[in-house]
């Protein structure tokens, strides 16, 4: 979901619980329980914010970390493959190395274009690149295997450790994906927005309109959207993370 539109159905839940938690109050107490209430309330709403504070803090550190290490191993993809395009550049075979280039290309390409959806909503585990990975390593083990070629025997090992470490990136940026905020953490954080938005209508039960509610409220849907926003790793900075690897397919294609 776009993040306004998340703000929005938030702000409307939040308004609609201490609205209602002030209606309430209203119709079942008179104007002096109205009044005891408003500042019991009143000295309750300091601590609830800290807390939703702290939970908000909390749940940003832990997902802004797998956003951090998504885009360090995405480099480090990135990384891999133009390693891997060197090693294949020097192949004195130029049919062969022409034929696993593309099919490294391919993969690369791959990654860039069709990856990124899959990497946004955390759902990794079938990741288009994965074939064409495949395809790749197998044409690449295919050449190294031949006793036709006489290169291969000094070069295998270099060739074999770029595959192995393109294997191991790809794999770090799968098992990055998979990290989502815990569910533990995400249903405390709305239990304690919930408590500090009933709190807040309770606080104006005094009042004729209660317009500082509908500004409370906003805080914790917009505080609870970033932390949305940042549980999966590569959902808000897809395009900067798959930036790396951008680059490396249009070296190959220039190659």
């Amino acid at each position: 979901m776009p993040l306004w539109s998340i703000i929005a159905v938030l702000f409307v839940f939040f308004s609609g619980v201490s609205l209602g938690a002030r209606w309430f109050v209203r119709r079942n107490r008179d104007d002096e329980a109205r009044e005891a209430a408003s500042e019991q309330a009143k000295g309750l709403l300091t601590g609830v914010a800290a807390t939703f504070a702290f939970f908000v803090g909390f749940a940003i550190n832990v997902t802004w970390g797998a956003v951090t290490a998504g885009q360090v191993a995405v480099e480090q993809q990135a990384a891999v493959v133009h390693q891997m395009a060197w090693e294949l550049n020097n192949i004195a075979d130029r049919p062969a190395a022409a034929a696993l280039t593309d099919k490294l290309r391919a993969y690369a390409t791959t990654v860039v274009e069709r990856d990124g959806d899959f990497l946004r909503t955390g759902a990794a585990g079938e990741l288009p690149s994965a074939a064409a990975l495949d395809t790749f390593e197998n044409a690449l083990f295919a050449y190294v295997n031949d006793p036709a070629s006489k290169e291969v025997r000094w070069r295998a090992s270099a060739l074999t450790s770029g595959a192995s470490a393109i294997s191991s990136a790809s794999a770090a940026v799968e098992a990055v994906a998979n990290r989502a905020l815990p569910r533990a953490l995400a249903g405390l954080l709305l239990m304690v927005g919930v408590l500090s938005t009933i709190v807040m209508g309770v606080t104006t039960v005094v009042y004729r309109k209660p317009t500082m509610v509908y500004i409370w409220c906003l805080i914790p849907a917009m505080s609870i959207t970033v932390v949305l926003a940042l549980a999966y790793p590569f959902a808000v900075r897809s395009e900067a993370n798959l930036a790396p690897m951008r680059s490396v397919v249009e070296d190959l294609t220039a190659r």
